[in-house]
């Protein structure tokens, strides 16, 4: 056999074994819990009550996947769960947490919705499925807005997204990072998004501008009129603030 023979069968020995350490490090089952680091939201709360209620199924939620020769089993209940709670908390004024959606009704006569949280689908990619040295993970969520007596009102969806780079053969930190990271993202489109949709815009209360009490009720820019000055005691009030007229005094001279 000739010296570069040999080294080719050498080479070929050697990439088998090395293709078989790499498969073999694949088999078998990887369980990961993610736990993200939410921030508390730095804005001004939503002045109004709320119920919070976690099911079981968000709170203990795992995927469960199978590729290949590997067992995949990604844990984000117990983390999504304290991390919806404390922004929820951080959200609105008063936050009462029930053990289910009938319930809420007894949490009080200022509680004006009912937030229920869930995992609509779960999907990540590996290195190995996309070619690029990163995990990817995204989570699409929804919240299920309910009146106090039970009936649901809307609902909104959000997905949250993460990225981490691998590391080496094990995937369970860069994957647990990558779940992390979309379940951080996510809180941050609930903080800073859901209070714009229309369900919670609805609940607000109204604005001092929109009082009909007092004189807040006159704009404080009212168009002087060309006629002269209105009269010192008006007998009726227009039922829409904005036709009232300003009195302002007669130019001089």
């Amino acid at each position: 056999m000739s010296k570069l023979k040999a080294h080719l069968v050498r080479n070929s020995i050697l990439g088998a074994a090395m293709l078989a350490l790499t498969l073999a490090s694949g088999c078998g089952t990887v369980k990961l819990v993610a736990t993200p680091n939410i921030p508390t939201p730095l804005l001004a709360k939503i002045p109004v009550s709320i119920a919070l209620y976690v099911p079981k199924e968000f709170s203990e939620f795992v995927h469960k996947e199978k590729r290949i020769s590997t067992d995949w089993n990604v844990d984000i209940g117990k983390g999504q769960a304290a991390g919806i709670t404390r922004l929820v908390t951080a959200m609105f004024d008063r936050v009462v947490l029930v053990d289910s959606i009938e319930s809420a009704s007894q949490a009080g006569p200022d509680i004006k919705a009912i937030l229920e949280p869930s995992v609509e689908e779960f999907a990540f990619v590996t290195p190995q499925d996309a070619g690029s040295p990163f995990f990817a993970v995204s989570i699409k969520y929804r919240v299920d807005v309910y009146s106090p007596d039970g009936r649901l009102a809307d609902s909104w969806g959000f997905t949250g997204y993460g990225t981490a780079p691998s590391q080496g053969l094990s995937g369970n930190a860069p994957l647990g990072q990558a779940a992390s990271m979309a379940m951080r993202d996510a809180g941050a489109k609930l903080a800073v998004e859901f209070r714009d949709q229309a369900v919670m815009r609805s609940l607000l209360p109204d604005s001092p501008a929109t009082s009909p009490a007092g004189g807040d009720a006159t704009p404080s820019a009212a168009p002087t009129p060309p006629a002269p000055a209105a009269p010192a005691a008006a007998t009726t009030v227009p039922e829409n603030p904005s036709s009232i007229p300003q009195t302002t005094k007669s130019p001089k001279g």
